[in-house]
């Protein structure tokens, strides 16, 4: 392995440098450095094919080499996803990671190619613009799920609504509605009809951040099949159809189809 970090290259690979615009190999403190290199890695991704060579002065720069063959058929096409806000969530979120941390340390950074001397990946550290935040929508709307808490004491009651595995901590209800949602408390799942108010975060994500309920109605809960099975005994026309559920899609798209014109 000392012939191969001695030549700056496994056999094969690729030579990458992450150049960090602060400190030096001798002053950046090491947990610091730990952080830099952990979210490298998951921007890289390939853990597997993604090797540390060493350290070299100027600026600090984290010179590492990639295995030919994992680099030119992931690591740059996740590269790229990352340059173009296309790539998987946490290959952005480490990014961003080290730009915060890069502005933290009033400097930028660089991934850059070794084999072409190219910039493949900027990151503008202290020079990056903050996105303007944007405003909080408020507009009606509604959420299906399960009341699974109920409590408060002022006029406003805070409703815990559970959607499979999400639940909305933030829903309110007047006393009046609260009272008769307490009926249905670990019941049926329910149609929560109201004003939401929903915040962006920095992720693109949007978020409630409050629901009042104006209204609800139970849900039906009945499966496809026994519905299916009353509307055949109502000689509806759905006694010769063999598959229901691709019926409904047609139905479906037809009706989509009309409202396009």
């Amino acid at each position: 392995m000392g012939d191969l970090i001695r030549y700056g290259a496994l056999p094969d690979g690729v030579t990458l440098r992450f150049k960090i615009g602060a400190f030096t190999p001798s002053t950046i403190p090491m947990e610091k450095l730990a952080e830099y290199m952990r979210d490298l890695a998951v921007i890289l991704g390939s853990p597997e094919n993604v090797h540390f060579l060493r350290l070299e002065a100027g600026s600090t720069e984290i010179v590492h080499v990639v295995d030919r063959g994992a680099f030119l058929v992931n690591v740059m096409s996740r590269v790229g996803g990352v340059r173009y806000g296309a790539a998987p969530v946490e290959a952005i979120a480490a990014y961003r990671s080290i730009n915060k941390r890069l502005a933290e340390d009033r400097a930028t950074g660089a991934l850059i190619n070794g084999e072409l001397s190219a910039e493949i990946l900027n990151f503008p550290g202290m020079w990056a613009v903050e996105a303007e935040p944007f405003p909080p929508v408020t507009q009606a709307g509604a959420i299906d799920g399960v009341v699974i808490r109920l409590g408060g004491t002022g006029a406003n009651v805070p409703v815990h609504v559970q959607a499979g595995d999400t639940v909305y901590s933030k829903c309110l209800a007047s006393r009046e509605i609260a009272r008769e949602l307490g009926h249905h408390l670990f019941g049926g799942p329910l149609r929560l009809t109201g004003q939401g108010k929903w915040t962006r975060d920095a992720d693109g994500v949007w978020n409630l951040d409050r629901f009042l309920i104006g209204g609800f109605e139970p849900l039906d809960s009945k499966p496809l099949s026994r519905v299916v099975s009353e509307l055949r005994s109502l000689r509806s026309g759905w006694e010769d159809v063999a598959d229901p559920w691709d019926e409904i899609m047609k139905l479906r798209n037809d009706d989509e189809g009309e409202d396009a014109h």
